[in-house]
């Protein structure tokens, strides 16, 4: 292999699969996904090139992974010192939650306004029982789209401590009208029917959305758009909250490609960065986006801990932090 380029994924013959984030005339800088480490790893050029392939380009959250930043004092390219390995992230979590998923603070009891799970899955047994089972497609074909808003706003409460006010005002405010609401559900149905996420689908949903406030601001379509999906079916659709999707992103490092109005290639991006999180995190309990999302708060809204700081002291071996030091190929 010759041609090095940013951007680019690659497969080292030990360290596995990578991003080059930088290249030099006699380096090149790769972030591997199994690192616990926020910096890249340097690799000296040529000797590396026998050792790195090109790897497949759709390989989830890596491919998305940006903003790297060269360290002028250990001339390192590294995330933001915010950034967490998935390994200090569950550490977090199971600080918080020592038995995990089944920990009863993270399960909940409805005795505090913002736990998460509780109210999600109070707000999906809402949904099942008003709008589920085809409840939903038979107001729609009945014309009772009044009923459809009336229903659709009593889940919606279940979850209102979990998000803004103004999204909330929004959404009552665009449910009023009725004929711009008729589109609505009849896109929100066909996207929670399919088995799995559809493109046209969820494109019907957001053009609905926005044709139903369409002088709200483009963030605002996001939790319109996404909320009602994630309730129905928390198996395989997602809430997207941009201001916490995109703090998300950037401290766990998942592919966001994040565009301010609703967009299939960023809900998409979104969807392959959670169900890799939600794989990972199912020996700790963790059974649909509910939890992916407990998970997520948890460890971004926890202070975190404050890094230890290396002393180098004369005549002393210099200290290595596990994948910080330069490698030799």
């Amino acid at each position: 292999m010759s041609d090095l380029e940013n951007g680019m994924l690659v497969q080292h013959a030990s360290l596995g699969l990578g991003k080059v984030v930088a290249v030099e005339p006699k380096a090149v800088h790769v972030f591997f996904a199994g690192s616990d480490a926020r910096f890249a790893t340097k690799l000296r050029l040529p000797m590396a090139l026998p050792l790195l392939t090109p790897a497949a380009s759709a390989s989830g959250w890596l491919s998305g992974l940006s903003d790297f930043a060269l360290d002028t004092k250990t001339g390192r390219y590294g995330l933001d010192a915010a950034w967490l390995s998935h390994g200090d992230a569950v550490t977090r979590f199971l600080e918080v939650f020592p038995k995990g998923f089944e920990d009863p603070r993270c399960v909940g009891d409805g005795s505090e306004k913002r736990e998460r799970a509780f109210r999600w899955r109070r707000a999906h047994e809402a949904y099942r029982e008003t709008l589920g089972g085809g409840e939903g497609e038979r107001l729609l074909a009945a014309g009772d789209v009044a009923g459809l808003a009336e229903r659709a706003l009593r889940v919606e409460r279940h979850v209102r401590p979990l998000h803004r006010d103004a999204e909330r005002a929004s959404f009552e405010d665009a449910l009023k009208t009725l004929g711009a609401a008729r589109e609505y559900f009849a896109a929100l149905f066909d996207l929670v029917a399919a088995p799995a996420p559809e493109r046209s689908s969820f494109e019907a949903l957001a053009a609905a959305v926005a044709a139903m406030v369409p002088e709200g601001s483009p963030e605002s379509g996001w939790p319109m758009t996404t909320l009602l999906p994630f309730v129905a079916r928390p198996d395989v659709h997602m809430v997207l909250q941009p201001r916490f999707a995109a703090e998300v992103a950037q401290r766990l490092g998942l592919e966001l490609a994040y565009e301010p109005q609703p967009s299939w290639p960023t809900y998409a991006a979104l969807l392959r960065s959670t169900e890799v999180l939600l794989e990972k995190l199912r020996p700790l309990g963790a059974r649909d986006h509910v939890d992916v999302d407990s998970f997520m708060h948890a460890v971004t809204t926890k202070p975190p801990r404050p890094r230890p700081q290396l002393r180098l002291v004369k005549g002393a071996a210099h200290p290595r932090s596990q994948g910080e030091g330069e490698r030799r190929p």
